[in-house]
């Protein structure tokens, strides 16, 4: 279990602060476990800001495992872990 410290430093995020980042000002997906600040990219996601926001605020580990690879996410840096 990863507590407030997190992995690599990351602090732990509960799904009540990741509900609360549901717009293109300010939009974060939980994908397996980490928490990721997507704001910046939105315009820049080939299916469009849409798609993401879309999943803003909640876990989007699935959808996004049917559409990209792993290896998509490493260009970006988790911001925190999802804690419960």
């Amino acid at each position: 279990a990863v507590g407030g410290g997190g992995e690599g430093g990351l602090r732990g995020i509960s799904g009540s602060e990741l509900r609360q980042h549901v717009s293109r000002e300010s939009c974060w997906v939980a994908l397996h476990g980490r928490v990721y600040d997507f704001t910046s990219f939105l315009d820049e996601h080939p299916a469009g800001a849409e798609a993401i926001l879309r999943q803003a605020g909640g876990d989007a580990s699935d959808i996004f495992d049917a559409i990209h690879t792993q290896t998509m996410l490493d260009d970006f840096k988790p911001i925190g872990v999802l804690v419960p």
